[in-house]
């Protein structure tokens, strides 16, 4: 059924291009996906035919592993009579989850066309002149999906529109096995789309002249004004949820009257010959030509090896990666930092700035550069946008209230207190020369919502891979709304597609009195998504990056290490809340100078012996200054040493190694932790640390015990919680100090009377050249 869809879809591409279009961004249904690739979209049938064998879409040894057939995607390229130019089709790759790649299809087009623009030096370029983004939908799922109504909501915003997607809805009317009557409320399923006051065009699927005539107004209308459009094609399916269905057990009066009546194309086919627009024997040959192509198709697709889908544009200048990278220097020159951070402060004098901003951001900002030292994150922020704008890069940073930022601390565009002129200084840089072109910032205050806006994003990070785009969670907690765009695209879009992206995501987070739905960013839930091998003997890549930094220099690094690398991978930050503006979570200037890079571990900067060490604490985050301040309060805190893992996925087993396998006298290794020991990154850490601690030692876990919520609602019971927890992390110290004595005198008595070594001695000392996978590569570091 619906096989008229195949016609208005053809329609909507030649009157698209009759208006100078050359780009179709098409996210299409699963329903008759196979016959509109296959007749329209000239996706090879053999290669379809091996899928359906259980064969892969992908060439024989491609390390992808693949989707579903209704899921297969692959650009095409068609030609018209009278079109100059062909034109390119852009099929999306889509999970299953019913409508999530319409707000991705958004991103996607709009950075598509912005960027042929430029590439064109269309200086009078209106969004959507060169791009048409098309959108097929079920009836039941238009009407019931929320990132629906997200994704429309969004389509008018000047940030987010893309000139207008035209949607159709495949209104077979019924959703799966739900008659229409309990799939919605209203009495039409495009009824939706009314909140956003745009055309809607009912026509009749049994008609296919009425659908190509629907497409061109559909087009028209979306070329003069710029807004969504959809067409509601009201048609059926013969078979049930899939062809071997049977959809009479729950529509029996639909089905006894689908099963009488003729198909589609047989109905248009009879039309045609009784008005003598075609002849019967014309038409027994094309369907004859077609049957044989099916056959011949089916023959090859034993033998055929598919030819992967070509990159995008842009994306032929990287590389995927093979092996574990190392980390590149991302360091600037300081007097260019300087420069830039001067810059980012600075407006025109026709701006207002608010008096609490000029003293309390402008004014320390400008005295801390001047200084060099004590630089904080919002700063570091800047200079790592600013320094990658210099080099032409463009950023993107979208969420709710990004410019201002969630806790008042970036202040990235300025609103004029007089006329409410919004001013980015970033973007008011000069350039050094003629010759060099400036990048962008663009600062997006989202509407209220994750999902879609995440989608959109991860949309212009998938066709630009030279934008920086960033999606930051007011807090961290609320990516939950955006779940299914991490699992189903972000984390497995290059295993499953083969197709990468480099979008960050600034998830707030922390444990400081937020209450259990303003603390935490789910560190667990990203690093059960990563690949990353548990016992860590391969150097194989992963899919994702997770970090928690706890330096504003770290953050300045990473940010600039995400687009300077030849190669993409998403990047998911656990970022500060208390950190931003705490004293001593500051950097110097000169640790983002040139030479410097992001360290995936940090060790203990206040260690002076470590041989003294005899408890070493593993952590990650914000609380490693909270021990900090304990350790140098503590009488013994030099038997301690406290070392951070500051990116936990692709876990840095050599970096890690190198740090520990210094503390040879330890025999205690905890890892504290501020989440719940159901939360947090013991569970994944635990293990990867285990396997590289010399034999006969164990980790240790010292954090809240197993929590249902995130954390305690009552700040009296997390303040007390917090106590508990780091005053833990330092119990027994004295037991191990005194080990260390008691070992340190038998040593000397031993070396005196030229004794053998005791088993004391040998109990203390570890062995850990026993762990030769990390030993070997300790040196590099």
């Amino acid at each position: 059924g619906s096989e008229s869809i195949v016609v208005l879809l053809d329609q909507l591409v030649f009157e698209a291009a009759q208006y100078g279009v050359t780009d179709i961004v098409a996210g299409l249904s699963h329903r008759g996906r196979l016959g509109i690739l296959t007749s329209l979209f000239e996706y090879p049938k053999d290669e379809v035919l091996r899928k359906l064998r259980g064969g892969s879409e992908f060439s024989d040894g491609s390390p992808h592993t693949g989707d579903m057939v209704v899921d297969l995607a692959k650009s095409a390229t068609l030609n018209y009579p009278g079109i100059n130019s062909p034109i390119n089709v852009d099929i999306l790759c889509n999970a299953c989850h019913l409508d999530s790649g319409m707000p991705i299809g958004m991103g996607k087009s709009r950075t598509k066309d912005i960027n042929i623009a430029r590439a064109k030096n269309n200086q009078n370029h209106t969004i959507g002149d060169h791009v048409l983004p098309v959108s097929l939908h079920g009836d039941s799922s238009f009407a019931g999906q929320g990132i629906v109504a997200e994704s429309l909501g969004m389509s008018g915003l000047t940030h987010f529109t893309n000139g207008g997607t035209v949607h159709v809805i495949i209104n077979n009317q019924v959703g799966y096995t739900t008659p229409a009557s309990h799939t919605r409320t209203t009495r039409y399923a495009s009824d939706i789309a009314k909140f956003v006051d745009v055309p809607i065009i009912h026509v009749n699927g049994d008609h296919p002249e009425e659908l190509a005539r629907a497409a061109r107004t559909a087009v028209a209308y979306r070329q003069k004004f710029r807004k969504d459009v959809v067409i509601d094609v009201w048609t059926f399916r013969k078979r049930g949820h899939n062809e071997l269905d049977e959809p009479s057990f729950t529509q029996p009066a639909m089905y006894k009257r689908i099963n009488s009546r003729k198909s589609i194309p047989a109905m248009y086919e009879g039309k045609l010959i009784e008005s003598g627009e075609l002849t019967r024997e014309k038409a027994d040959k094309v369907r004859k030509q077609w049957l044989e192509s099916l056959n011949i198709a089916f023959a090859d697709s034993f033998s055929c090896n598919p030819v992967d889908p070509t990159r995008p544009p842009g994306w032929s200048k990287l590389g995927a990666p093979h092996e574990y990278p190392t980390e590149e220097a991302t360091g600037v020159n300081t007097n260019e930092l300087s420069n830039i951070g001067v810059k980012s402060v600075t407006t025109s004098e026709s701006v207002t700035v608010h008096p609490r901003i000029e003293r309390f951001h402008i004014k320390p900002r400008l005295k801390k550069l001047q200084e060099g030292a004590g630089l904080d994150w919002a700063t570091a922020e800047a200079l790592a946008f600013g320094s990658l704008l210099a080099e032409g890069y463009n950023v993107r940073l979208s969420g709710q209230d990004v410019g201002r930022g969630t806790f008042s601390q970036r202040h990235a565009m300025l609103v004029c207190q007089e006329t409410e002129k919004v001013y980015v200084p970033l973007n008011h840089m000069d350039a050094d020369s003629q010759e060099q072109r400036m990048g962008k910032l663009e600062v997006v205050n989202s509407n209220l919502c994750e999902g879609a806006v995440v989608g959109f994003e991860y949309g212009v990070s998938v066709e630009d891979p030279f934008t920086l785009a960033i999606w930051e969670a007011q807090f961290g907690d609320f990516y939950n709304n955006s779940q299914t765009m991490f699992d189903g695209y972000i984390v497995s879009g290059e295993t499953k597609w083969g197709q990468q992206n480099g979008l960050v995501l600034l998830l707030p987070h922390g444990f400081d009195g937020g209450g259990p739905d303003h603390s935490s960013c789910r560190l667990e839930r990203h690093l059960q998504l990563s690949n990353d091998p548990v016992d860590g003997h391969t150097d194989a890549m992963p899919n994702i990056y997770v970090t928690y930094p706890t330096t504003p220099a770290q953050f300045f690094h990473l940010l600039r290490r995400q687009v300077k690398r030849n190669f993409r991978k998403p990047l998911i930050v656990a970022a500060p809340k208390t950190m931003l503006r705490l004293a001593s979570a500051t950097s110097a200037l000169n640790e983002m100078s040139p030479g410097t890079c992001f360290k995936p571990v940090l060790d203990d900067p206040t260690t002076r012996d470590p041989h003294s060490v005899k408890r070493v604490m593993v952590v990650s985050g914000k609380l490693y200054y909270d021990l900090a301040k304990l350790k140098n309060e503590n009488p013994l805190g030099e038997h301690v040493a406290i070392v951070r893992v500051e990116e936990l996925t692709p876990f840095p087993r050599r970096e890690l190694f190198h740090v520990l396998s210094r503390y040879d006298n330890a025999t205690d290794f905890v890892w504290v932790q501020e989440e719940p020991r159901n939360a947090g990154a013991y569970a994944f850490a635990a293990p990867r640390i285990k396997s590289m601690l010399p034999q006969h030692t164990t980790l240790r876990y010292v954090g809240r015990s197993e929590h249902a919520a995130t954390c305690s609602g009552v700040e009296t019971q997390q303040a007390a919680e917090h106590v508990q927890l780091t005053t833990e992390a330092f119990d027994g110290l004295r037991g191990l100090v005194a080990d260390l004595v008691i070992d340190s005198i038998a040593t000397q008595h031993e070396k005196q009377h030229d004794k053998p070594a005791s088993v004391i001695s040998a109990s203390v000392s570890h062995r850990w050249a026993s762990r030769a996978v990390y030993a070997a590569h300790s040196s590099d570091h």
